[in-house]
């Protein structure tokens, strides 16, 4: 299970130059926004921002459906159509192209530029309250970089470009809209961004852009982004769901959360209450308390005090002030950036009192607010008619000259986004009038803890800095344009630059290919084996052996080695190995009560000694002594407290040859996952590889206790239980009669692959004794092919022919009567573009006559089952049945399930397809590989993998019920001659 080096060699780099602190795992923002300041700089370094639930807390297609829906744009048979396709889940490319589609056919007909002025709408009204604060300064942190930042979305432009524009971004990538003649068509206009779309769209921009990907920065928080996050060298999960964290603990890549933007639970919504109610109370007691000094004034300062600190301890929103002493210059004109509704709690708390302000005019008659403002002066000014709003603020300046100061936002409204907006020249006329300083109150995240269409407050620190007094004296108005930008950029630079990580103007220098100063990010792994769960079947063969140990579920691979690998490098080519799959630094952790699903967690150290063995045979080393030695190997239960996987070294055989035993449990991964495995791993020369990838040493997550994990399921599964039921119920609403026919052929299968074979299977093979017995063949692949094709099969027609021929000898020679022989096969559901490693098959069942003689009988038999088998599916049906409910149930049911269905089969066959070509392990050649599956109460299990020329066949057989092994093997060798002969 180990090698030199791939034999993919187009590995794509990935992992993270881990910044000064920081340390891949899960990082805080600002370790985010450090790795960004210590990374190289310049456009041909990309930043590809996914935008939904990555930049924006949920979906901007939301607030589009919402609009949809309000104007009724949405026939009931196109929502119900979007409906349904969420609920079913958006797994794959043709999901995602139905539920996109369903989507833009509320388009239809409707003008592009309509539908980009609606974008634009849509943006400033919902979407951006949704914007992730810490998004968008990330992104600046790009910016300020040098660095290409692009939005790639599977989105359409109209709900991607608003933003774009927001967050100063010049590039996106969108999924295209179809329009003609300047009108929408509601279909697609080409291939989506979505999987492996949206990785290919990026590809094909840098290459346009000569964007180095290596060296480039990608983010994204959908389980669906895998392919795209490994495009680059530096790939960073924002929010990730559970599929994405489990990739990124994979490949080292580094996680961080933001704040949720949503509308608070029961605790927010006290909060609250609590912290409005705390403000306008404490105000009205602080006026009717100062009233008692017979000073209007003092009362509404008193007002406000309380007011401010009330609010704030009642809403547990605490205020960080630096440059308070700035405070001091009164009177003043205080200006502030108005993000959030929070902002008139934020300045009672900082200025206390003494102080008037400017407010829109509709905030006059707002209950509570409206009364407050009133009795403090503050001006109202209509924001749609200039005239009018200058006549509001003569006041203004008269008390400006009476002592009293002016608070007023310069934006003139609450910005769309954290991006602060231009300046407008009111609050400047007024202090240069008055001959008053202006003094800038910075306020950094008030729109965190309640962004603009929040209904509730987040607890947390508002961070305001004060910067020093600017006199207005000797201002003239020619140059007031001039020095409301001056103000405006001292706002843009202290919100740039508020931790002090960077105090100089960045000078971006695009790097050249002998720029040795930044050293290449770590190599990625293999991408085998990323579930952070067993499934179903996994985790009914992972407790199965618990309650009956016959049931065990060891799979070993024997490799013979020419000549005998040193021992060292074998060694090292392990640990190598252990880098490239995370999966061999993972064990199980059995959820509390031992029901749920089994995770695997990463160890925070592999010890090699626990894993990697060696023995020498005593002379003359022959095969029948090597087998003995693997056998006793293989059945020897594996360590179930750590990682799940044992090799043996066997040396001393005959000619200078070793053997190489690979023992791995089989929920680890089924056969044809295994040998993905073993093809991606090994070498193929002898040479060690200077150039192989060296992925770092996965991070260890092993305090993840069996509490965590049933914890974290059962709220999981009652989290979804509902939306199932939900789904389960429109499908059979919708259709019917499919939903219908399928339970009945559901039913029908299961009856079919519960019930016992019949004929009742062998009487000579029925006792079970659970010890292992294993054996060897081998025939040329060239010669089993054609005998097969022959007869009009397979090479696994013939394979499974030739056992039955095999048997037949059997259970001629040992006096048996020829009855029938039940066949367990499985079959692979694994798809082409399945995640590699896991397990992912079925099992059908072939109850075969012995009595036939005819070795092209057998194949046209076998042939006409398999094919059966493959089309209906029959062999599925206990999984559609029992497979979703199989990890709750208590491991006593699952063993005598699972011992009810395998040892109804006499013998298990299975046939997987090797390697063409030589191939090396720690600078031996491997000339012969032979596969020996598990014995889960069966008699004999019987496999063949493909290895260059030859067809190498691994027999496991259970000692009590196979009483002649060599025998038996005579026999299967003579059924195997029968089947090479009839190619004449």
């Amino acid at each position: 299970m180990s090698g030199d080096e791939p034999v993919q060699e187009s590995l794509v780099t990935s992992g993270p130059i881990v910044p000064p602190g920081a340390r891949a795992g899960v990082w805080t923002e600002d370790q985010l926004l450090a790795d960004v300041d210590a990374g190289p700089r310049g456009p041909r370094i990309g930043a590809f921002f996914d935008f939904d639930g990555t930049v924006i807390d949920g979906y901007s297609l939301a607030a589009f459906a919402r609009h949809h829906l309000r104007s009724l744009h949405v026939t009931p048979t196109a929502l119900g159509e979007l409906l349904l396709t969420g609920l079913r889940g958006v797994t794959t490319e043709h999901d995602f192209e139905k539920f996109t589609t369903a989507g833009m056919r509320a388009w239809a007909g409707r003008s592009e530029d309509e539908l980009v002025e609606l974008g634009e709408r849509l943006f400033v009204q919902g979407i951006a309250g949704s914007l992730y604060p810490e998004a968008w300064r990330l992104i600046a942190a790009h910016v300020r970089a040098g660095h290409t930042v692009v939005l790639a979305s599977s989105a359409t432009r109209f709900q991607v470009e608003p933003a774009a524009r927001a967050l100063g971004v010049e590039h996106v990538l969108v999924s295209p809209v179809e329009i003609v003649d300047g009108v929408c068509t509601g279909r697609p206009g080409g291939g989506l961004l979505w999987r492996a779309g949206k990785a290919a769209a990026v590809r094909s921009f840098a290459e346009e852009h000569d964007i180095d990907l290596a060296q480039s920065f990608a983010y994204s928080n959908g389980d669906e982004d895998v392919p795209f996050l490994r495009t680059v060298g530096r790939a960073r999960a924002l929010n990730p769901g559970r599929g994405l964290v489990a990739a990124a603990r994979h490949y080292s890549w580094p996680i961080a959360r933001f704040r949720p933007r949503g509308r608070g639970g029961p605790v927010e919504l006290a909060r609250t209450a609590a912290g409005v109610g705390g403000l306008l109370g404490g105000f009205a007691a602080g006026v009717a308390l100062g009233a008692l000094n017979g000073s209007r004034r003092e009362a509404i300062d008193l007002g406000i005090t309380l007011g401010g600190e009330l609010g704030s301890v009642l809403s547990g929103v605490r205020v960080d002030v630096e440059g308070a002493e700035h405070l001091s210059a009164r009177p003043a004109v205080f200006l502030f950036n108005h993000q959030s509704q929070l902002d008139v709690l934020v300045i009672a708390k900082v200025l206390r009192g003494g102080f008037t302000g400017v407010a829109k005019k509709e905030l006059a008659n707002a209950p509570g607010f409206g009364l407050a403002f009133r009795l403090a002066d503050v001006a109202f000014v209509d924001r749609g008619d200039p005239a009018k709003a200058r006549a509001a603020l003569e006041p203004a300046v008269q008390r400006l000259r009476e002592g009293l100061s002016l608070v007023i936002a310069p934006e003139g409204t609450r910005s769309a986004t954290p991006t602060l907006g231009p300046f407008k020249k009111g609050a400047f006329h007024v202090a240069m009038q008055a001959g008053v300083p202006l003094v800038p109150i910075v306020i950094r995240n008030a729109g965190e803890l309640m962004w603009r269409g929040a209904a509730t407050i987040q607890s947390g620190t508002v961070q305001v800095r004060v910067l020093p007094p600017v006199p207005t004296d000797g201002w003239t108005v020619d140059e007031l344009d001039a020095r409301v930008a001056e103000v405006h950029e001292q706002y843009v630079d202290t919100l740039a630059n508020w931790s002090g990580r960077s105090q100089v103007t960045v000078t971006a220098s695009e790097p050249t290919a002998d720029d040795g100063g930044h050293a290449a990010p770590p190599a990625a792994p293999l991408d085998w084996g990323v579930s952070a769960e067993m499934n179903p079947l996994e985790t009914a063969m992972w407790r199965a052996e618990t309650v009956d140990p016959r049931l065990r579920a060891n799979v070993t691979l024997l490799e013979l080695l020419e000549p005998a690998p040193d021992w060292e490098r074998l060694l090292a080519a392990h640990e190598w190995a252990s880098r490239m799959v995370p999966r061999m630094r993972q064990r199980v952790v059995d959820p509390a009560l031992g029901v749920g699903t089994p995770r695997w967690v990463t160890v925070d150290d592999l010890d090699l000694s626990r894993h990697v063995h060696r023995v020498r045979l005593d002379p003359p080393g022959t095969m029948r002594k090597l087998l003995d030695v693997v056998g006793e190997f293989a059945a020897a239960p594996l360590d179930r407290d750590r990682p799940l996987w044992e090799v043996l070294l066997v040396e001393g055989l005959e000619d200078g040859r070793a053997g190489y035993v690979v023992k791995t449990h089989h929920s680890t991964t089924d056969g044809l996952g295994a040998v993905q495995l073993m093809s991606l791993l090994h070498r193929r020369s002898p040479d060690p590889d200077p150039a192989r990838p060296e992925p770092p040493v996965p991070l260890g997550d092993d305090d993840v206790s069996p509490v965590d994990v049933l914890t974290e399921q059962l709220s999981g599964a009652l989290r979804s239980a509902p939306l199932e039921l939900l789904r389960r119920g429109v499908e059979a609403l919708a259709h019917p009669m499919d939903a219908a026919a399928q339970a009945v052929g559901v039913a029908r299968s299961a009856a079919h692959t519960l019930a016992p074979p019949r004929g009742g299977g062998s009487a000579l093979l029925a006792t079970r004794g659970g010890g292992w017995h294993v054996e060897v063949l081998e025939v040329p692949l060239a010669d089993l092919k054609a005998g097969a094709k022959a007869a009009g099969g397979s090479v696994n027609d013939g394979l499974l022919a030739a056992v039955l021929g095999g048997f037949r000898r059997y259970h001629e020679r040992m006096g048996a009567p020829l009855g029938t022989l039940t066949l367990g096969i499985p079959i692979s559901l694994r798809a082409k573009d399945d995640p590699q490693g896991g397990n992912r098959f079925t099992g059908a069942r072939f109850t075969a006559p012995l009595a036939e003689s005819d070795p092209a009988a057998r194949i046209a038999a076998v042939r006409e089952f398999v094919l059966s088998a493959r089309t209906e599916g029959g062999g599925d049906s206990v999984g559609e049945l029992l497979t979703p409910a199989l990890a709750w149930l208590p491991a006593p049911v699952i063993g005598a399930l699972s011992g009810s269905l395998t040892s109804a089969n006499d013998v298990q066959v299975s046939n997987m397809p090797g390697v063409a070509e030589p191939v090396y392990i720690a600078g031996s050649r491997i000339v012969r590989m032979y596969p020996f599956g598990p014995l889960p109460g069966c008699a004999a299990m019987i496999t063949l993998i493909s290895h260059e020329d030859q067809c190498c066949i691994g027999i496991n057989v259970d000692s009590a019920a196979v009483t002649d092994p060599s025998g038996l093997v005579a026999d299967l060798q003579a059924g195997l001659d029968e089947v090479v002969a009839l190619a004449g």
